[in-house]
């Protein structure tokens, strides 16, 4: 059995694929370990999760949604994190996203262990987000990208959260084991007495909710909405739907009961921002969907085909706001139901995991 170092970019608080991911090879006997980065540092600098050790470095405060402050403070993340594996090397070294990859392919040169890279993302889409016609932004996504490709021959596994993923890897000659952010499977809930539509997710760009907003507008009777998260884009959004219940950041603890008091969920992104064609799928769609609620999500590309495909809800094309009203409409009391949960992921992870000799 293995010492697994886990490297996450975000506080870990949680972030329930990483923690599931953890669980899992913890369950099979591994010692793992999460470093994670708390940049507002709200969260215990040191917590057991299910037998998951979770270290949570405090490097000071630095903002979500600037483009310097991120880059200032990832830079010191990874120069922290580094130091302390180089001192206490593991076994095994698992990357969550591009963002930390480059701990990863450092500490597998110097120490020649294994290296496990989970994409989750594209992350070099994420800087297109504010501005996706900027020329330097643009630039910048081109020079992350090219890294991350770089990086990514590196590893000795490599997974990715969705087929669509997959293939956009294979098309640079690099295989991946896709492994979706799928839970558990629950007892459907009941349905509430008012319809009504939900946001359950970081709120990081309003041009979802301006969409949203629209679609309502149609709407003979009024929905009620309820968001709840935390983000850059927060406040606008407040300002975009008053009539909104609020409630800030959740933990998946929290997570039943918000899902009790909604009738859909909606999951619509702006198909600028990149990842979205090329295979994003929104964990939202299948959490929703563990509790037997369906979803609204982008037609025209992967997330769309998958929602229809296994019946958890109805793909919209971005922009049309009268299909959109008419189809959260439609799903008010409609209730449906995963086709896989995360037993088939675990065994697709294991199975890719267990070849290291460090992990057999």
């Amino acid at each position: 059995m293995a010492h697994i170092a886990m490297v996450v970019s975000n506080p870990c608080a949680p972030d329930p694929r990483v923690l599931r991911e953890a669980s899992w090879l913890t369950k099979e006997g591994h010692e793992v370990q999460i470093h994670a980065f708390d940049r507002q540092q709200l969260h215990p600098e040191t917590e057991l999760v299910d037998g998951v050790s979770i270290i949570r470095y405090h490097l000071g405060i630095f903002p979500y949604g600037g483009l310097l402050s991120t880059h200032n403070g990832l830079a010191k993340f990874r120069k922290a994190v580094s130091s302390y594996l180089n001192q206490h090397p593991p076994e095994v070294i698992f990357c969550h996203d591009a963002d930390t990859l480059h701990v990863g392919c450092r500490l597998r040169s110097k120490h020649t262990i294994p290296l496990i890279f989970d994409m989750h993302d594209l992350h070099h889409t994420w800087i297109l987000m504010p501005n996706p016609r900027s020329l330097i932004r643009s630039l910048i996504s081109r020079l992350m990208k090219r890294r991350m490709l770089n990086r990514a021959t590196r590893a000795d596994v490599v997974v990715t959260s969705s087929d669509g993923f997959r293939d956009w890897m294979a098309n640079y000659g690099i295989e991946c084991t896709v492994v979706e952010n799928r839970p558990c499977k629950r007892e459907p809930l009941k349905q509430p007495e008012q319809f009504t539509i939900g946001y359950f997710g970081r709120i990081r760009e309003i041009e979802s909710f301006n969409l949203l907003a629209a679609a309502i507008d149609k709407m003979e009777t009024p929905p009620c909405v309820k968001i709840a998260g935390d983000g850059v884009a927060a406040e606008n959004v407040r300002a975009i739907l008053p009539e909104a219940e609020f409630h800030g950041a959740f933990d998946s603890e929290q997570l039943q009961s918000l899902m009790a008091g909604i009738s859909v969920m909606f999951a619509m992104y702006p198909p600028e921002r990149g990842n979205i064609s090329d295979g994003a799928i929104p964990a939202k769609m299948f959490d929703a969907a563990s509790f037997g609620r369906p979803s609204v999500v982008n037609a025209g590309c992967p997330m769309g085909e998958l929602c229809e495909v296994e019946g958890l809800g109805i793909a919209v094309p971005w922009g049309n706001e009268v299909a959109l009203a008419q189809a959260l409409t439609n799903l008010n009391g409609e209730s449906v139901e995963l086709q896989h949960d995360e037993v088939r992921e675990k065994e697709r992870l294991l199975r890719a995991v267990n070849g290291l000799k460090q992990l057999s």
